[in-house]
């Protein structure tokens, strides 16, 4: 029977985590052997790992020597565990895939438009030496290529999402409106946006998640008299969410959109930036925006009757249908038991 390791950022923190979290759990329901390696620390994720897990404790955004001691950690785990393959989720565990010591299968996930947005140069080294070792490529989601390499031919695997209870929208009129935004407080995601568009309507704003812009935020919004709550990051989110709140997702670029499926699971209200990244769920016109103004002039055409900006009931089937647990292992062990 193989052995197969997954690597990832941490336990949890966003899409890539908790999915693979998911598809670990579905490996090993099914007997395959699976180990899960975290290489931050962190708390625990909503989907709990049931595979052997090992936790390498690097501090998050570490410094190099505690990287280094990461990697000779991670090198001794590899060489007791004996993997046959290993999967290699985002940036920095494919930084430690193309330095692993022992010679077993590599398996890369392209989760996002644009990786290694801090360290281009240093993404464009691994990939190099990923690509030496003759990796195998999987990607997320049909819009995704192969960043440092696009003609690099790579296997459509979607993310699975959890099955959950759907939100359901009742008695609108108990809950004023509010401003959701989910995800990491960095420039991509312009979380800035959003607190924009709640000064200019003068609503309120709750801000999940965790990130390099948390305290410029804070400043801009005690700046402004807004009315922003920033809860950090969260294991789930939507515990906090209920009927009367807009999902806002003002992405210059985005990977899956884990959370926009997410909120399509719970028939949650939506807004999303006009990108292509975005368009391929192809929602209504109503549903995209372009600028902060274009925002804010929608969500005043739409503050009495936001029900009409959740996604139309065909296309979530649709865009959920392709994400059952399941069926995403099913191509998984193809892959797997391929290589």
């Amino acid at each position: 029977m193989k052995r197969i390791m997954i690597i990832t950022n941490s336990l949890t923190g966003g899409g890539a985590e908790r999915s693979m979290n998911l598809v670990a759990n579905e490996l090993t329901a099914r007997g395959l052997s699976v180990a899960l390696v975290p290489i931050n620390a962190g708390s625990a994720d909503q989907v709990i790992p049931k595979c052997e897990v090992y936790p390498l404790e690097r501090p998050w955004r570490g410094s190099l020597s505690s990287t280094i001691s990461s990697l000779w950690n991670f090198n001794r785990l590899v060489w007791a565990w004996k993997p046959d393959l290993i999967v290699l989720n985002c940036d920095l565990p494919e930084l430690f895939g193309a330095t692993v010591f022992r010679n077993a299968k590599l398996i890369a996930v392209e989760h996002s438009s644009v990786p290694w947005t801090n360290h281009p140069p240093l993404g464009r080294f691994v990939r190099t030496l990923l690509h030496m070792r003759k990796v195998t490529w999987v990607k997320v989601s049909q819009h995704l290529k192969i960043w440092a390499n696009s003609s690099t031919t790579a296997v459509l695997i979607r993310n699975p999402l959890a099955p959950l209870k759907p939100f359901r929208l009742n008695d609108l009129e108990k809950f004023p409106l509010r401003l959701i935004f989910i995800g990491r407080l960095s420039a991509e995601k312009r979380p800035d946006w959003v607190v924009d568009i709640a000064h200019k309507l003068n609503l309120k704003c709750e801000i999940i998640g965790d990130g390099p812009l948390l305290n410029e935020l804070k400043l801009r919004a005690e700046r402004d008299a807004t009315s922003v709550t920033f809860h950090g990051h969260l294991t789930n989110p939507w515990e906090i969410i209920r009927p009367g709140d807009l999902l806002i997702a003002p992405s210059t670029f985005e990977g899956d959109g884990l959370v926009i499926l997410e909120g399509m699971q719970r028939g949650v209200p939506m807004l999303l930036s006009d990108i292509h990244d975005f368009r391929r769920f192809e929602l209504n016109d109503s549903n995209y925006c372009l600028t902060v103004e274009d925002f804010a002039q929608r969500i005043d055409a739409f503050s009495t009757q936001i029900q009409k900006l959740i996604p139309d009931a065909e296309t979530i089937l649709k865009l959920l249908s392709e994400r059952e647990i399941s069926r995403v292992v099913d191509d998984w062990e193809k892959v797997l038991l391929s290589q």
